[in-house]
């Protein structure tokens, strides 16, 4: 839900838009919002006379302290529940940090693969307890990052078909090879 900052009127420094979702207030310079609204009136109400309600919709803001309001998917209402929650999502390169969560008895989601430039494979797995990420950071440091919401690994460990675009971009990226001396048929009349 949003409506027009009064406040806004008496000092241009205020943010023009007030937003709530999920219980947080937020305060913007502009809105763009994506889905259909309605709106809600609240004549009653000594400071705001209406609104505009929009439902399921994700909330972002950028640096410029503009709002944009869009689809909430599957995806991001996992995302969000598992903030909530304190599940952080880490990535590593190589086996040794599977042999660190398995000494250390840290409880974790599933492994998957996602492979990089150059051949390069990573894992990603989920750990469920808050209190894990901090131990590790500081026994391990160095041995994994910590992936962001916006990360293409990130969402990918979510989404399948992210997944294996990724995969198909990184394994046409890594093969493509444009050297048309070595094309398929020479290849293959080599090794007769």
């Amino acid at each position: 839900m949003f409506h027009f900052n009064k406040k806004h009127l008496e000092d241009q420094t205020i943010p023009m838009w007030v937003l709530k979702f999920h219980g947080e207030t937020y305060y913007v310079n502009h809105v763009h919002c994506k889905l259909p609204w309605d709106t809600k009136e609240t004549p009653d109400n000594p400071s705001t006379k209406g609104s505009i309600k929009i439902k399921e919709a994700l909330l972002t803001i950028d640096e410029e302290n503009c709002a944009t309001i869009d689809t909430l998917t599957i995806f991001d209402k996992v995302r969000l529940r598992n903030q909530r929650l304190g599940i952080t999502r880490i990535m590593w390169h190589g086996n040794r940090m599977d042999k660190i969560l398995q000494e250390e008895k840290i409880k974790h989601s599933p492994f998957k693969k996602v492979y990089g430039a150059c051949a390069t494979a990573y894992t990603v797995c989920d750990l469920l307890d808050p209190h894990a990420v901090t131990l590790l950071g500081l026994k391990y440091s160095g041995e994994f990052r910590v992936l962001k919401p916006n990360e293409p690994q990130y969402r990918a460990y979510d989404d399948k078909k992210l997944w294996e675009e990724m995969q198909r971009e990184y394994d046409k990226e890594e093969y493509n090879d444009d050297d048309d001396e070595y094309d398929d048929q020479n290849y293959l009349h080599s090794l007769m």
